[in-house]
């Protein structure tokens, strides 16, 4: 339960004196008004630390200050309307003056207002002796005026076949098009005011507002997006920074999902290699070639004659599911690859006797793809992004026919969730140096942002790189590598050329 209001009086040095909600003159922009923090939802208590840590949520949620910060709608005509965003901050518990440490989960459009007491509940929890840990909703998402689409939102793609042909995927393209237009239709100026750009304007504001020189930041996934942007337009703004699993710097869609996808089929190639030496337990080969043969044999019997079971059904989509497993799930996919192989179901959830349970969903969808298509240069026509995915399906035959993990691509293979959104009047900021000290991360094995798009913006940006030795994708302040986020801040580790290697 959420006990937050003001501390009384300020926690860091410069701090910002709490005025009260909803007395005086509005808000100027550029002002942050303090009030009480709203009890959050179920979904926010369980994804930032209630479940896990229950009495260090419970503490970190009593401190928490919450406040609304008014900036323009768009940056670029600042005299024009305005909106309010959800701001929540972690005092430092140390005894010396604090600066403030921003935070985005990424997503793009995941509710961060609390990640706070997510971070302060986890691995990463000595970042509180230096720091005050700020939350923010970004504009469109969570508390702050969140963007919805109601007919792009609950849109269904309905049956689909075991792939997509192009009859398919144009009818879902149009129909997607025609809910992103009447949606946009209805208030155009604040669909064109969701931009990274815009969103990095609001950060600063929030620095101005918390009277803090520089701004500190740690950002995942599109967070990493949003920092950069903030860095380049701001370098001398801009404090310590941590991006973890990075965005690419070229922002061409096209370009992303081939990469994610080349990724996929990388990982695929070394599952062959992980079960090639485990031929005695699993019995799928024992060379990766061997293995590989086998297992496309398998998907191809599979296509044309699912296995039908008491317990459900097992065919392309399920067998593709288990050749794209994380390197964290391989055992369970091999022993239900197995399994299918000897004409059995797979045992348990997924074979790997885990249980699944749905993390509640904290993302506001219409504005994280207004983010998103905001930040990529995206194909306006249905036939560009059609050639593209047959070229794909041509260069990675095992997973090029599949739905790409990032958030671009459409709900059908071969269209893209910014199908019937304007083409970004200003092209996104191009990613540069600055002064801050810059640590990339990168987990060595994930697809949604692969290791190669963090090498890319380093060589753009400098600073140094980590890679972290799993496939996860975020994640790190909470795993074994945590200490590595508190070193960063707090010890300065990880600033030089190097970065190295972390096996959590």
């Amino acid at each position: 339960m959420l006990l937050a209001g003001l501390l009384a009086g300020a926690c860091a040095e410069g701090d910002v004196r709490p005025q009260a909600a909803g007395t005086g003159p509005p808000p100027r922009t550029g002002e942050l008004t303090w009030g009480t923090c709203p009890e959050p939802s179920e979904a926010e208590a369980q994804v930032w630390g209630a479940a896990g840590h229950r009495p260090a949520y419970a503490r970190h949620a009593a401190r928490l200050r919450c406040g609304t910060l008014t900036v323009p709608v768009d940056w670029s005509a600042p005299r024009g309307g305005r909106l309010e965003l959800a701001v929540a901050v972690l005092p430092s518990t140390g005894d010396g003056p604090a600066e403030p440490l921003a935070l985005n989960p990424g997503g793009p459009g995941v509710s961060g207002r609390l990640m706070p007491i997510g971070i302060a509940s986890g691995g990463a929890r000595a970042l509180l002796d230096r720091y005050d840990l700020v939350g923010l909703d970004v504009r469109g998402t969570g508390r702050s005026h969140p963007a919805t689409c109601a007919t792009a939102e609950s849109l269904d793609p309905g049956p689909q076949p075991t792939t997509p042909t192009r009859r398919t995927a144009r009818a879902y393209w149009d129909r997607l098009t025609q809910a992103h237009a009447t949606c946009a239709e209805s208030d155009p100026t604040r669909l064109t005011s969701l931009t990274t750009t815009n969103a990095a304007h609001d950060l600063n504001a929030l620095r101005q507002a918390l009277r803090a020189p520089r701004l500190h930041y740690y950002g995942v996934s599109w967070g990493t997006s949003l920092g950069i942007t903030y860095r380049t337009l701001f370098p001398t703004h801009s404090g310590r920074m941590l991006l973890e699993s990075v965005v690419s710097p070229d922002p061409d869609l096209r370009g992303l999902l081939d990469g994610v996808t080349r990724a996929r089929e990388r990982r695929f190639d070394h599952f062959t290699t992980w079960l090639a030496t485990r031929s005695a337990r699993y019995g799928l080969g024992t060379t990766p070639d061997e293995v590989r043969t086998r297992l496309l044999s398998l998907r191809d019997r599979l296509t044309k004659r699912p296995l039908r079971t008491p317990d459900g059904t097992y065919g392309r989509p399920e067998t593709d599911q288990y050749l794209d497993a994380e390197p964290a799930d391989r055992a369970g996919a091999a022993a239900a690859l197995a399994a299918l192989a000897r004409g059995r179901a797979p045992a348990g959830d997924g074979g790997d006797g885990k249980s699944r349970t749905a993390t509640p969903p904290l993302v506001a969808p219409f504005a994280g793809t207004a983010l998103l298509c905001s930040q990529v240069t995206h194909a306006t026509s249905f036939a560009d992004q059609w050639t593209a995915y047959a070229e794909r399906r041509a260069a990675y035959p095992v997973l090029g026919s599949t739905r790409p993990m990032f958030p671009g691509s459409g709900e059908v293979p071969g269209t893209s969730t910014c199908a019937g959104l304007p083409t970004p009047e200003r092209p996104p900021v191009e990613p540069g140096r600055a002064g801050g000290p810059l640590l990339l991360v990168a987990h060595r094995d994930e697809v949604i942002t692969p290791l190669p798009w963090a090498r890319a913006m380093r060589a753009r940006t400098g600073g140094s790189l980590l890679v972290v030795g799993d496939g996860e994708h975020g994640g790190m302040a909470g795993g074994g590598c945590a200490g590595r986020v508190v070193g960063f801040f707090v010890r300065g580790d990880g600033a030089g050329v190097g970065g190295g290697v972390c096996e959590p």
